[in-house]
Order: structure tokens, then C-alpha cells, then sequence
């Protein structure tokens, strides 16, 4: 692991050293009297999680998407792929678990409880009959679902043109309605100003009917895209993502293969302030979380090996957290990697005041020496506010695992989900003939619970 400070023009270089003991490396349960607990769910086809958030009852809603029509999805078939949401109780009972769209394929990508207690989910869909009647304008469509506490279907909306258009997050807007951000690369339909076929940016603002307040774009004439917003002090909005352009709203920006990014606008939409972190290689700013300091911390993942990147890079893709003030500046940026790809998807701030991240990583040498399990793996970091690292642990199986999203709970522990393959190791059970849905509690010193 690799950590960079930044007061001022000075760039510090703190190289963290650690050896593999009990504390990085969690593994199952060994009392055999006891029987396993259950961390996966899903039926004999890929289901994947993607978001997990904590409801108001104090259990949690999984959203997703599924492919299969057995298992906890029996009878619940609609299409190629579906969304879902899984409810659980505060002790992992299943509550109810619901699936929407149409026969073609659609995808859940965030999810949020608003202030009325109803759940809204947001993806893209190219779906066009059942819950989508009649709804998507051509390829894949934006799209908003709202259902009650108990599941049940409120309305659908969908937004976009006749091109590929992709709704990656979702949160309440600091004056009410709904925030929606992602990409398109749509030139009609709600996207009729645009002139370019290359991927935009777009941030949304919906009233709480899913009716359009305003919608803006922003990119240049490469592809660019954004993966994840938040509400920052005073109101702002803060998005992150990807960028390829040098033009337009990207003018003078060096982005290498592609740079991360960070976005600020007003709360009526307008551009306020942007910010480039990249080297030569590709960047990608996953998820952002406006932290207890009133700065961000961001994840992603990293290619370079210079710029703001110098000298941090392992092989292939490594992991980074990135600390910000609310102006954007950098404040340390921590690199986790070895010889092979390494990413983090989600990253939070728990109650103690701790930085989260998890991901997955598919190295066993460098900062994942001897913690590699099998194949890739789901990796979760924890630091304090100042880049400080407490641990990194490991989780899975022989197979393949990957970590989307993580939330710190009320009590102060860790939730995470996404989706394994394996069968043993944190995930011993039955042999999985496709991807299944996992969640994973764990203290906030990475333990299973």
C-alpha cells in the first residue's frame, strides 16, 4: 500500500509495510457443532448485488439483477435479466423479495429509502412491455422504480433517446426529489440538446413523481461518464467518474487512457468547480462519500504510474482511496495493488469516523501477499481520516468474488454485497452453478459477524 500527502506543492511519500497475521485474513466459522450461517442467496443462474442499503426498520434492501427463476426467485421470472430487490430483517430473515421490468434485459444499479419511506431504485432498462410498457425510446433507457416498504410496484419512468443511456446512482437531492447521474450517449428524446455520439455525463433532478425539474450534461468529444454523486457542504453536488475528453467542459485536462474526476455543481444543476486526478494510464473515481470533515473520499481504481499517481503503481489496475477537501484538493491518496488488477467499488465513512472501501482484487503478491484465497477476491480496507491504515482484509473462496457496495451501520458495523461463485471459504455451502447474491456483516475491525 502506497500513500501520498499533499500539503501544499510537497508531495510526502509514506510507505505502509505489513505481514500477514490473524487480523488480515477472515475466515469462516470452524465450530463444527454450530451450524454455517448464510451469506449467499440467489437460484441456479447469475444473480449479482450490486447496492445494499440499511432501511428505516433497521434490516436492509439488496438491490440487483437476476437471471434466474429458481431459488428465492421462483416464479419471479420476467425477462433475459431482471431487476430485484431483497428485503432482510435486522437479523438476515427474508422479508419479501420482488422482481421488475420486462422480457428483455434490465439492470439495477443504486437504490435509496426516501424521506416517505418508499424505496426508489435506479439502472437502465431495454425492456418495453410489462412494468416498462411502451417506455424505452432505443437501447438501453434510464430508468426510476418506486415501490413501497412492502415491494409492491408504485410507478416506473424512463428517460433517454434512441442510443445507450445509463443511470449508475441515485440519491435524495438536497431540496427534495431525486438525483440521478450516469451517462449517455443519446442526441433526442430527453437528450436533444447533445450533438455528440460519444458518452456525456449527465446529472438529473427529478420531483418526487419522477417528473423532470432539470436535466444537464457535460463532457467533450471523447467518452466520458459519471459513477457516483453525493450531497457535499452548502448543498453542492459532487459527481465522480471517468473522463477520456480534453475539450469542451474538459478543456486543457490531460486525462491520459482516461483520468478520474470530480464535478461540483449548485443545487439548480450549474456547473461550479471540476477536478482531475489522472497520470498516463487509466483512471476510474467509483464511489464517493462526503466525509465527517466536510471533504470526499473517493474510490476507484488506477493504472498510471505517474502525474498524481507517481510511483504507486503495481501491475495492472491497482485500488485507490483519494481524500479531498471540499474544494477538491488533494489531501493523501493510498494505493492498494500487486502484479495482477485490483479495484475498489464503494466506499463509506462508519460511525466511528473510519474511511470503508471494499472491492476486489485478483493479486497474492504485494499488498495482498499470502491473503489471496483463490482466483479474485473480495478485499475491504479501512483507514482513519487521515489516510491512517487500520487493516486490509480478504474474503471468498476458490472462485471468483466481487464487492460493490458497502454502508456503515447504526450499531457500528460494516454491511457489504455483490456476488461470489465459490462454495467454501466465506462462502461454504452448496455448489453454486452461477453467481449468487452474498452479504457479508462484519465489526468494525473487519470480523464476520
Amino acid at each position: 500500500m502506497r500513500k501520498f500527502n499533499f500539503p501544499g506543492i510537497v508531495l510526502l511519500l509514506v510507505v505502509f509495510m505489513f505481514s500477514c497475521d490473524a487480523e488480515s485474513i477472515t475466515q469462516p466459522p470452524q465450530d463444527s457443532d454450530d451450524p454455517e450461517p448464510e451469506f449467499s442467496y440467489g437460484g441456479s443462474n447469475d444473480d449479482l448485488g450490486k447496492t445494499i442499503i440499511q432501511t428505516e426498520d433497521g434490516g436492509f434492501l439488496i438491490v440487483g439483477t437476476t437471471t434466474s427463476d429458481d431459488g428465492i426467485f421462483s416464479g419471479q421470472a420476467r425477462g433475459n435479466r431482471d431487476v430485484f430487490a431483497l428485503k432482510h430483517t435486522s437479523d438476515g430473515t427474508q422479508q419479501w423479495v420482488n422482481t421488475y421490468g420486462g422480457s428483455n434485459s434490465d439492470w439495477a444499479m443504486d437504490v435509496i429509502q426516501d424521506s416517505q419511506g418508499n424505496f426508489v431504485i435506479t439502472g437502465y432498462n431495454r425492456s418495453d412491455d410489462d412494468q416498462f410498457q411502451n417506455s424505452n425510446r432505443g437501447e438501453n433507457d434510464i430508468f426510476l422504480i418506486k415501490i413501497s416498504p412492502n415491494g409492491n410496484l408504485i410507478w416506473t419512468r424512463t428517460y433517454g433517446g434512441a442510443d445507450e443511456d445509463y443511470g449508475y446512482a441515485l440519491i435524495e437531492g438536497p431540496n427534495g426529489g431525486y438525483l440521478i447521474t450516469g451517462s449517455t450517449r443519446s442526441v433526442n428524446g430527453n437528450f436533444s440538446g447533445r450533438s455528440n455520439f460519444s458518452k456525456d455525463i449527465f446529472v438529473m433532478l427529478t420531483d418526487v413523481s419522477g417528473q423532470i425539474n432539470w436535466l444537464e450534461t457535460f463532457g467533450g468529444a471523447e467518452n466520458d461518464e459519471a459513477m457516483d454523486l453525493t450531497i457535499g457542504p452548502n448543498g453542492q453536488i459532487a459527481v465522480v467518474g471517468s473522463y477520456s475528453s480534453s475539450d469542451n467542459d474538459f478543456s486543457g485536462r490531460q486525462p491520459g487512457e482516461s483520468g478520474a474526476f470530480l464535478m461540483k455543481l449548485e443545487p439548480n444543476g450549474i456547473f461550479n468547480s471540476l477536478y482531475t486526478y489522472s497520470g498516463s494510464g487509466a483512471e476510474l473515481a467509483n464511489s464517493i462519500v462526503t466525509t465527517s470533515d466536510n471533504g470526499f473520499a473517493i474510490a476507484g481504481r488506477s493504472s498510471s504510474n505517474d502525474g498524481i499517481f507517481q510511483n504507486t503503481n503495481s501491475g495492472g489496475n491497482d485500488a485507490f482511496v483519494l481524500k479531498t477537501t471540499d474544494f477538491g484538493s488533494v489531501q493523501w491518496l493510498n494505493t492498494y495493488g500487486g502484479s495482477n488488477s485490483d479495484g475498489l467499488n464503494g466506499i463509506t465513512e462508519i460511525e466511528n469516523g473510519d474511511i470503508v472501501a471494499v472491492g476486489q482484487t485478483q493479486s497474492n503478491d504485494g499488498d495482498f501477499d499470502e491473503l489471496n484465497i483463490g482466483d479474485t477476491d473480495i478485499f475491504m480496507v479501512s483507514l482513519g481520516l487521515n489516510g491512517s491504515l487500520n487493516y486490509l482484509n480478504t474474503y471468498g473462496g476458490e472462485l471468483d468474488e466481487m464487492a460493490e457496495s458497502v454502508i456503515g451501520l447504526s450499531n457500528g458495523n460494516i454491511a457489504f454485497t455483490g456476488w461470489t461463485l465459490s462454495n467454501d471459504g466465506t462462502f461454504t455451502g452448496p455448489q453454486k452453478s452461477g453467481r449468487d447474491i452474498f452479504k457479508l456483516i462484519t465489526t468494525p475491525d473487519g470480523e464476520i459477524e
